[in-house]
């Protein structure tokens, strides 16, 4: 009896194993499949032609909250754009702010708008107060930025010509602005053009599901006007961009408008801001991502499939969570049930972490390699430690309050 049950316990362990490890090579392929389009579509890709005229007019809209050290420097980066300057305004939401942001914003030359609301805090509070006063000016289209990003030059034109060719919602191109900085902006760098060029840019192409990433957001009119801002979560950007998915509305990632933002130095700043990000994007993949997959499967919609999906796939440091679970089950199975199909399971488990490492590799390549990155990729893997256990707060937490990230002064 003792035998039939331990060994009843063992081909268990040995099918959990499968299944991980068969989640895990899903996973992979996906990830694969779409690394290999946008590789091959990078050589291919348009690059901007001229920056002539422009036929939309642009609100620029930063929310703010106690951002004096630094809101001027944003505002005048805005004001120097290469775009007629009679077709675009830049407007500050100084939201529940306790500093000199307003004197700062006012002083730099940008239309501040003043929020004064301590009940409900938080960006997806400030954008849906700030729409409703924004577009009875009747600008063409709204551009949102965070209040430490600075816009490329020509960025103005490239949604303009965007938005000309039809498209409604775009994403530009977020990129870090400090990864030599330290070993956490590297990884966090790494990781950022790994989801910028090797997963949003080929999905966009494909017409499948692309999120919004809160900075580096344009709406035209029409969009705001039909579908008014009303998310208000920790993952506001993701939220209102399932809400435009199930109506069909996709957004354009474009690659070549660019944002460049600082990402987080220190542990500090890297725990706000990523359990801030973990908890809203994990809370939304626990409510909405399998809905959207039977939706788009009872509805025939790839787009609304690849929605739910894409919510499960994330947030990476919970996959290699799971990939680390899948290869620690196939260790098991292999010393509990050592027959053939154990070591197949742990054979492709192993193969799909060299599989990830390889899409790690492919990451900093795109990014650019250099000496000095080679020495940081050397102490980065504390700084996955550090996101693995973010994850897993994420994963068990609740994900109600909105915390803004320290900036590194304030440190």
């Amino acid at each position: 009896m003792r035998m039939s049950e331990s060994g009843l316990v063992a081909w268990g362990v040995l099918g959990v194993a499968a299944l991980l490890t068969g989640v895990a090579v899903v996973v992979c392929l996906y990830y694969v499949a779409l690394a290999c389009w946008g590789l091959c579509a990078r050589s291919w890709r348009q690059q901007p032609q001229g920056k002539e005229g422009g036929a939309h007019t642009f609100a620029i809209v930063i929310p703010a909250h106690n951002e004096e050290d630094g809101i001027a420097k944003s505002v005048r980066a805005c004001q120097t754009i290469e775009y007629p300057k009679e077709k675009y305004t830049v407007y500050v939401i100084a939201d529940n702010c306790t500093d000199q942001t307003v004197h700062h914003v006012q002083q730099a030359g940008a239309t501040c708008l003043v929020r004064t609301d301590p009940v409900h805090r938080g960006k997806g509070y400030a954008l849906e107060w700030g729409f409703a006063r924004i577009l009875p000016e009747g600008k063409d289209a709204i551009v949102v930025m965070d209040a430490d990003c600075s816009m490329s030059q020509d960025a103005l034109h490239v949604f303009d010509r965007c938005l000309t060719e039809g498209a409604r919602v775009l994403q530009a191109n977020n990129v870090v602005s400090n990864p030599d900085e330290s070993s956490m902006t590297y990884a966090l760098a790494v990781g950022n053009v790994i989801e910028n060029e090797l997963f949003y840019a080929p999905k966009s192409q494909l017409g499948l599901a692309v999120f919004l990433r809160g900075t580096g957001m344009v709406f035209h009119r029409e969009i705001l006007l039909r579908y008014p801002w009303q998310a208000t979560s920790l993952a506001e950007d993701v939220e209102y961009t399932l809400g435009l998915l199930e109506q069909g509305i996709r957004v354009r990632f474009v690659p070549a408008a660019r944002v460049a933002s600082p990402f987080p130095v220190s542990h500090q700043q890297l725990t706000v801001q990523r359990t801030r990000w973990a908890k809203g994007n994990i809370g939304l993949g626990k409510s909405r991502a399998l809905a959207l997959i039977w939706k788009g499967l009872f509805k025939r919609s790839l787009l609304l499939f690849d929605a739910g999906w894409t919510l499960l796939v994330l947030v990476k440091p919970l996959i290699l969570l799971e990939l680390s679970l899948a290869v620690l089950m196939s260790l098991v199975a292999v010393l509990m049930v050592p027959a053939w199909i154990s070591w197949m399971t742990l054979g492709v488990a192993t193969g799909i972490v060299l599989s990830q490492g390889l899409y790690l590799v492919l990451g900093m390549w795109v990014l650019g390699l250099s000496q000095t990155r080679i020495r940081l990729f050397l102490n980065a893997p504390r700084v996955v430690v550090a996101l693995l256990a973010i994850t897993v707060k994420g994963l068990v937490g609740r994900g109600d309050i909105w915390i803004k990230t320290p900036r590194s002064r304030s440190l």
